[in-house]
């Protein structure tokens, strides 16, 4: 017993030794993440049941009930753009095989390579089928969450952006609700106009001024990536001639590892890279969405004020949906970046708060509010009586959160006349 004991605290103590140093980065707890679960590295490319499991609800104050639902949703999990980065591997590890100099682990880099190039089918931005498996199983958890939103012959209106990962979502989420209750009568919609609300970006303002700010980030990036190279390659100075830029590569491997769970893919490209390489490339893409999307100091008014015809869409579906009493849900099914506005204008608490992008790279994660179908969900209660406020409930990503610059009525639940006060445009 005593020896098991003796080999048990040697493993424990080697387990411990092996860990990095987290302190070293930015934000100590995302690198941390990234050591334990690489997927949340991927930020916006993580599939929505990797960023996170969909919290416990909690009861509503005592003589409530849910009647209507505001939703905005991403699309789900996607093909990437990537694919002259996987060229890039592709080229460099076939070229240093045929020359007998590709290690074990670079001749598996280079057949999973292979297998993302192949599953994305020369189709960039398409909806995978785990991406439609997802909004077919939050809309199911809507359904059984809420059910008596949906009691009776209710309405619900669905908006969609035009693009068509978008207008796939938005067929696999209602397909399921018209499974689990065909009296429902869904009405869907898109178009120029509505794009014009719910698909808003942060424009060129942004873009260009973020770049230098992008620049310097990129210019501290110089990972120790010998390893890598030591690992994919048997004789690392032969390999120069095929592969001589290794941060290129790396930001290659990372491409791919960003991209592959989109597939169902279970392996993990990342292991090739260190730490330190994937927690800088996935910094430099977290502050490019803070930046462009959310209440940065830097930014931050000027996102906004573009997110406001998204405000006032939902704003005008609601007042018309408590005013007539038939209609269950409004459904908007788009992109992160309103998402990520939207969640910032309303205040959710995590992702509103304001940053400049050095304060952002300390605590912001784009990964916990803008994975694939990440999305917003209003949850509106009305009282037996009528002299009651009706409030409402904000959840993201399925888990309730609190909102800045408002006090609850109770534990989660606001006022909605407070709440529509606080973000009238």
């Amino acid at each position: 017993m005593k020896k098991i004991l003796i080999i048990l605290a040697l493993a424990i103590g080697q387990l411990c030794a092996a860990q990095p140093d987290f302190s070293q980065f930015p934000n100590p707890e995302f690198a941390k993440m990234i050591y334990e679960r690489p997927w949340i590295a991927n930020l916006n490319a993580c599939p929505y049941e990797l960023a996170g499991t969909p919290g416990k609800l909690s009861k509503a104050p005592r003589g409530y009930k849910p009647f209507y639902i505001s939703h905005y949703g991403r699309h789900g999990t996607r093909s990437g753009w990537d694919q002259d980065k996987y060229e890039i591997i592709i080229s460099a590890l076939t070229k240093a095989k045929d020359a007998g100099i590709l290690s074990a682990s670079g001749d598996s880099l280079l057949n999973e390579t292979i297998l993302v190039k192949e599953a994305t089918n020369k189709m960039d931005g398409r909806l995978t089928v785990r991406g439609q498996r997802e909004h077919r199983e939050i809309a199911g958890r809507m359904y059984k969450n809420f059910r008596r939103v949906f009691r009776g012959s209710k309405n619900i209106r669905v908006n969609s952006s035009t693009v068509p990962r978008c207008l796939v979502s938005m067929a696999a989420f209602t397909n399921r609700l018209s499974e689990l209750d065909p009296r429902l009568d869904i009405v869907m919609d898109c178009g120029e106009e509505i794009q014009k609300e719910i698909s808003n970006d942060h424009g060129g303002r942004i873009r260009e001024r973020r770049r230098h700010i992008l620049d310097t980030i990129r210019a501290n990036f110089s990972p120790d990536l010998s390893g890598m190279m030591a690992r994919l390659f048997t004789d690392v100075d032969a390999a120069a001639e095929f592969a001589p830029d290794p941060i290129k590569l790396s930001g290659a491997i990372f491409a791919v590892g960003r991209i592959s769970r989109s597939f169902d893919f279970d392996f993990n490209t990342y292991r090739f890279l260190p730490l330190e390489a994937v927690y800088g490339l996935s910094d430099y893409n977290n502050i490019s969405m803070y930046l462009g999307e959310c209440n940065s100091v830097e930014f931050g008014d000027i996102r906004m004020e573009k997110t406001q015809p998204l405000v006032q869409m939902l704003l005008r579906q609601a007042d018309d949906a408590l005013a007539n009493g038939s209609v269950a849900a409004d459904l908007r099914f788009g992109h992160d970046y309103p998402l990520m506005a939207l969640c910032c204008y309303i205040g959710v608490e995590g992702i509103s708060e304001r940053y400049t992008w050095r304060e952002a790279q300390q605590h912001f994660i784009a990964t916990l509010y803008s994975p694939f179908a990440g999305n917003l969900q209003l949850i509106f209660y009305r009282s037996r009586k009528a002299d009651k406020p009706v409030l409402v409930k904000v959840l993201v990503n399925e888990r309730e959160v609190r909102l800045n610059g408002l006090e609850p009525v109770q534990g989660v639940y606001y006022s909605w006349e407070e709440l529509r006060e606080k973000i009238s445009c």
